[in-house]
């Protein structure tokens, strides 16, 4: 029965530890929809921004070259002419430039200005302050028109005059307006599409890894037929899935060697309290009272295993949420009428009476009462038993200390093995008891000598 104890605690132990672990793959999903996010904002103003570098260098490369091949004619034309003063040849072609080919709606400025800035021609109205043969940025109201960029490149004509060529920028404008919002719309599309299916990914991934955190706490708290839920063919679809269907197989081995121990334990209980009852029968017929006596001794020990054995079998005390001082009370209840006549009182402290643990009921009980017993087997009449209920961080547990002789070790299987006080072996199968509980619960049993005395504690998870 201590092997069923055991082994269900180290499952239990093993299925926190994995209920750990897949909880922890909940991690790089969400890191990665975050990241996706991100990496996306970032791509997406790296990319607008180089989209308007490039777009902006060709739109002005572009109008660049426009300039200098309208510069290039005009002064091209004018030399053609000796006869006619430059100026003159230029005058003639801005005009016709202006008025039969819409100058302003093709985007392109000109104007011919005298070297003190006195406009001749041109739909500009004035001239700025500029080097000449350098090209430059400025904005509408600098020349005198509608506002916006223009690029303009001003050149020397017969030494005093100047000529002003420039060209709109109406392309990076465009961009600005058009191709830029579009592009970050785009970009943001994508972005929002590929986190809706993260979203989706993590959103299902999120709802497996629930399912097995279920299947393990109920396993965990005594159901040992919870199972993943692999029933169609696609909860098998992916790795979890997979998963899923091992963790089955292995709970349906695990279920059947431990039905199969619980049913042998209760057996050969049974079978053992029958043999061992005949046996002191006919030993109390003989006149043999002492091998009568440690029959008894043999049943009691026969009946505290089969009675473990059964409450472990049972689903009605499967773990749930209980209130340790309910139990301590309950105890002490049961038992107060054993220490009365003894003569022997017991000194109750409760720290935490709303301290709750995952746990069975019956079965933290009978450890409490197993340690009552023995203190109570140890304790002088008319001395007291300690009975605490400590909260300690994150676990609360419950204390007992008698002031008898003590013990010259703690170590419980020596206990087991010789017993407290060198007579019957009872107390010790008592302690083991108690440890089988602890362990059924992941909870810390600690013996210490109390000098006088023994202090046993129980220590429990906070629920």
């Amino acid at each position: 029965m201590f092997v069923h104890n055991g082994a269900l605690t180290h499952i239990g132990r093993w299925l926190e530890q994995k209920k750990g672990h897949v909880v922890s793959l909940r991690s790089p999903i969400s890191i990665s929809l975050y990241t996706n996010l991100a990496v996306t904002f970032c791509v997406a103003a790296i990319a607008i921004l180089a989209a308007f570098r490039a777009v902006d260098m060709a739109v002005e490369r572009a109008a660049r070259e426009d300039i200098s091949r309208e510069i290039a004619i005009m002064l091209d034309r004018a030399s053609e002419r000796n006869t006619i003063p430059d100026t003159a040849i230029l005058t003639t072609n801005i005009g016709r430039r202006m008025f039969t080919e819409n100058a302003e709606e093709g985007g392109w400025v000109y104007l011919l200005a005298g070297f003190e800035g006195g406009a001749i021609v041109g739909n500009a109205k004035r001239i700025p302050q500029l080097q000449t043969d350098i090209w430059t940025e400025v904005t509408g109201q600098d020349l005198g028109i509608t506002a916006g960029p223009v690029l303009v490149r001003i050149v020397s004509v017969e030494g005093d005059h100047r000529l002003l060529v420039g060209r709109r920028l109406t392309a990076r404008q465009s961009l600005i307006a058009w191709f830029l919002p579009i592009l970050a719309i785009s970009v943001l599309m994508l972005s929002g599409l590929s986190s809706l299916l993260l979203w989706n990914l993590n959103q299902r991934f999120r709802r497996k890894v629930q399912a097995f955190n279920q299947v393990f706490q109920s396993v965990e708290s005594g159901e040992l037929g919870a199972r993943m839920p692999t029933t169609t063919r696609a909860a098998l679809d992916d790795d979890l899935g997979v998963l899923g269907h091992h963790v089955n197989k292995a709970l349906d081995e695990v279920e059947r060697l431990l039905r199969g121990l619980e049913s042998y334990s209760q057996v050969a209980a049974h079978e053992l309290n029958h043999s061992i009852t005949n046996l002191r029968d006919r030993l109390s017929d003989k006149g043999e009272t002492e091998g009568a006596k440690q029959a008894d001794q043999l049943i009691e020990l026969v009946t505290h295993i089969l009675e473990l054995a059964k409450i472990e079998a049972t689903p009605g005390f499967a773990m749930q949420t209980i209130k340790l001082a309910d139990v301590v009370t309950s105890a002490l209840e049961l038992y107060s009428e054993s220490f009365d006549e003894m003569a022997v009182s017991i000194d109750v402290n409760i720290e935490d009476a709303d301290a709750q643990i995952l746990g069975s009921k019956p079965l933290i009980e009978s450890a409490l009462i197993n340690l009552l017993s023995n203190a109570l087997k140890h304790a002088p009449r008319g001395s007291k038993v300690t009975v605490s209920m400590v909260r300690d961080g994150k676990r609360v547990g419950f204390v007992v200390r008698d002031h008898g002789p003590g013990v010259k070790s703690t170590e419980l299987g020596a206990l087991a093995a010789l017993g407290r006080a060198g007579d019957s072996g009872g107390h010790g199968f008592g302690l083991r008891h108690v440890e089988a509980v602890a362990i059924r619960h992941g909870a810390q049993l600690k013996l210490e000598n109390a000098a006088p005395g023994l202090k046993a504690s129980l220590f429990f998870r906070l629920s």
